[in-house]
């Protein structure tokens, strides 16, 4: 009865609230009295790329990413050093743990021990809704507004630094931090590392391209091995590390945005818990392409098991299923890829198939997501693993030691 046509529209409306003047000024002499300012980037600043940019080349600032962040500015910048957390990069965590002031845009980044310790940086924070300033650091300046307005009121009241040791020397290690990153994702090993599956994915997306990640090792690859492009949306389900969300949210985004590439970048995990959904790519004849990162295994939780628990893998393992010829009993179209050497041949031909299509990549179940940095207590803990009787700890520990060597060749 109330659905009458007329009454209801789709304009979309956003708030765009500015903080007052007394603390965009506060906010500003912070600012310019850091020596090693770092910006920390979430999802709120996602609409403010040009306004990070032109803020980084006037402070000589690092841009520091959260997940969610990772296409306020493209990975391509210069300004730039990639996400921070377990599953960033190094140079991040370098400009973390040595700015002297620490500006947060738009993120509510939850892993505290990822941020400047108390008392080592002053703290400036913009955020939209009142509530996050301050939850996760202590900062002396909230400026609650649109991170995009905000930036645009505060930028001419900064004064140019001088100084770009800071950001010079962030600019090296992360161009370095790229070298490692395609040494890893051109590999040639058996089994094929799942590095050279993201790796080469990430050369093919389109510089309009909406890629949804889920939550595990998968997003570890995603984050450190496929560069966000200007024009690019990416997402994962942040805090909630929700498995199964990326098949969903590429529904969405193909349906939202019919015209674009949508990319769905899944483990065998997370898809096999909702993968009845692909009928829908099929039913509605949704373009969606699925890329399945196969390692027989929920690998998030067995390696969190060892290195955060010092306990060997346990009720880890999945059943093995043919998830191409899954996507050909339901009607689409279904590949596999098990040679590094063919891997970009048979993503390209995935990627030109009219229609929705699995690409299943079986990968070696024993390559870690190694963090950026690692700590004495997640090395104990690991070791700890091994000792108590880690079934496959003979190759791991060389497949370990294998890639140390190569990061000092």
């Amino acid at each position: 009865m109330r659905n009458v046509p007329h009454h209801t529209s789709h304009v979309f409306a956003r708030g765009a609230r500015l903080p007052v003047e007394d603390d965009l000024q506060r906010a500003a002499e912070i600012l310019n009295a850091g020596k090693k300012v770092a910006i920390l980037a979430g999802r709120g600043a996602l609409k403010a790329t040009d306004e990070l940019e032109q803020l980084a080349e006037k402070l000589g600032a690092p841009i520091v990413k959260a997940l969610l962040g990772k296409t306020s500015v493209p990975d391509d910048s210069h300004y730039t050093t990639g996400t921070i957390g377990l599953i960033g990069t190094k140079p991040s965590q370098d400009v973390i743990e040595n700015c002297d002031t620490l500006l947060m845009v738009g993120t509510s980044f939850p892993y505290m021990e990822y941020l400047p310790k108390p008392g080592q940086a002053r703290g400036v924070q913009i955020d939209i809704d009142p509530f996050r300033i301050g939850l996760r650091y202590p900062v002396e300046v909230g400026l609650v507004g649109d991170s995009r307005r905000t930036l645009q009121e505060l930028l001419p009241l900064l004064q140019p630094n001088a100084d770009r040791s800071f950001l010079e020397q962030a600019q090296s290690s992360t161009q370095e931090w790229w070298q490692l990153m395609e040494q890893r994702g051109t590999r040639n090993n058996q089994p094929m590392k799942p590095q050279v599956v993201a790796w080469e994915l990430g050369k093919r997306l389109s510089d309009t391209a909406i890629l949804s990640v889920d939550s595990g090792t998968v997003t570890g690859w995603w984050a450190q091995q496929i560069p966000a492009k200007r024009g690019q949306m990416h997402s994962v389900s942040g805090t909630l590390a929700s498995m199964a969300c990326a098949l969903p949210y590429a529904i969405a985004a193909q349906i939202a945005y019919p015209d674009r590439q949508c990319v769905a970048f899944v483990g065998d995990g997370g898809f096999s818990m909702l993968m009845a959904e692909f009928v829908t790519c099929v039913k509605y004849r949704l373009p969606i392409k699925i890329v399945i990162i196969k390692n027989g295994t929920l690998g998030q939780i067995k390696w969190e098991q060892m290195v955060f628990l010092g306990n060997p893998e346990y009720g880890c393992e999945l059943e093995s299923i043919n998830f191409a010829a899954f996507a050909q009993a339901c009607g689409g179209v279904g590949m596999t890829i098990e040679d590094p050497a063919e891997c970009g041949e048979i993503l390209d031909r995935a990627l030109a198939t009219p229609g929705p299509v699995i690409v299943e990549a079986i990968v070696d179940p024993l390559e870690p997501p190694l963090p950026p940095k690692i700590t004495l207590e997640q090395a104990t803990k690991f070791a700890e693993s091994l000792a108590k009787g880690e079934p496959n700890r003979e190759k791991i520990a060389l497949t370990i030691l294998s890639e140390k060597v190569r990061q000092l060749i």
